[in-house]
This record gives C-alpha cells, sequence and structure tokens, in this order.
C-alpha cells in the first residue's frame, strides 16, 4: 500500500494543473465528483508526502562498502510524459469523458509502477531536493538529500562485528528515503 501511496503523490502537480485548467462552476454533477477526486488525490499527496518529508526514519542496517550509481535521467523523462498525456487531452467540452479515459490510463500506469517497483520516480521529491541513487551492490534505491558520497563512506565504515546503520523511511520493496535531518553523521567532518 505504501508504494501506491508513493505513486498517487508523485502526481501532485499534475492534479493541481488538471483543476486549474478545468475549473468551472457551472457544471454538472458528474463534473463535480471528477473534480472532488482531485482534491482527494491532491490530498492524499499532501499527507503522504508530508509523511516522507518530515516523518521519523526507522533504523536501517546499510551494507558493508556500498557501491552507488546515479539513476539514469531518461527514467525521469519517461515518468513526466505520462503528465503529457492528460493535460494535452483533457477536454473542457466533455471533462467527464476525458476524466474517466484518462483515469484508466492513470490506474493503468501506476499498476505497472507499482508492480515492476518504479515508485522512486517522483518528481516532486526532486523538486524538494533529492535523488535517487541505485546500489550496483544489493539493488537498493536510496533517494537522498545530501551528498551520496558521505552514503559511501558510512557502508564503509561497518566491520564484520558492526553493520552501520542509518535512518531511514522504507517507501517500497528495497526503496528508502534517507533525510540528512534524521542522520547526524551526515553533518560530521570525515577525516
Amino acid at each position: 500500500m505504501n508504494k501506491t501511496f508513493a505513486f498517487i503523490s508523485s502526481y501532485l502537480p499534475l492534479y493541481i494543473l488538471l483543476m486549474i485548467n478545468n475549473f468551472n462552476k457551472d457544471k454538472n454533477i458528474a463534473y463535480w465528483i471528477a473534480f472532488g477526486m482531485l482534491i482527494i488525490l491532491v490530498m492524499i499527496s499532501v499527507i503522504v508526502l508530508f509523511y516522507y518529508l518530515r516523518g521519523k526514519g526507522k533504523k536501517i542496517l546499510l551494507a558493508s562498502d556500498e557501491q552507488i550509481d546515479k539513476l539514469k535521467s531518461d527514467s525521469m523523462i519517461n515518468y513526466l510524459m505520462a503528465y503529457v498525456v492528460p493535460l494535452a487531452t483533457i477536454s473542457n467540452d466533455d471533462f467527464v469523458g476525458s476524466a474517466i479515459t484518462n483515469s484508466i490510463l492513470f490506474i493503468i500506469i501506476g499498476i505497472i509502477y507499482v508492480k515492476m517497483n518504479l515508485v522512486y520516480l517522483n518528481p516532486v521529491l526532486v523538486l524538494f531536493g533529492y535523488v535517487p541513487y541505485t546500489s550496483t551492490k544489493t539493488g537498493n534505491i536510496y533517494i537522498v538529500n545530501f551528498d551520496i558520497d558521505k552514503l559511501i563512506r558510512k557502508s564503509r565504515e561497518g566491520s564484520e562485528n558492526q553493520i552501520p546503520t542509518i535512518n531511514a523511511t522504507i517507501i517500497g520493496n528495497s526503496i528508502m528515503l534517507i533525510r540528512k535531518k534524521d542522520n547526524d553523521w551526515i553533518t560530521k567532518k570525515s577525516a
């Protein structure tokens, strides 16, 4: 369920743009139901993002000697293309029909992204300074708002007796949001 909420929150700007572009007080009940659904999606998105950005992380064991690479930017570009379709196809003349068609498309995209564990592609988090990285060693995806080299250095602090820990919010299968504010080792000077 957490991954589904992460997917929903990634489209917050789209919901707001659709509301602005299609607001009209003189519409029928079906229009207001569709508009109400957009408001509900905005509220869910804000709550989820608040939890991600302000919540408290849990202790997570970090793999020793982690190998981390930045994710390819074309993944984010492809994800943003899903924004273009609803904005280009919503018609003020048939808002309800367009909303139903785009809702079906949105559900299909959501199922694919959740099942393929692609919910780390969240442009809203990128706007807040978070960048996704992937571990070539473990396959974990780390979404961080600090210099990733500090996370790599932290992973090298481990030994056979002591595995380094971090505070992170688990978003989905091996997807972790690591906030600078939850990890005091980020602000410490490295030798």
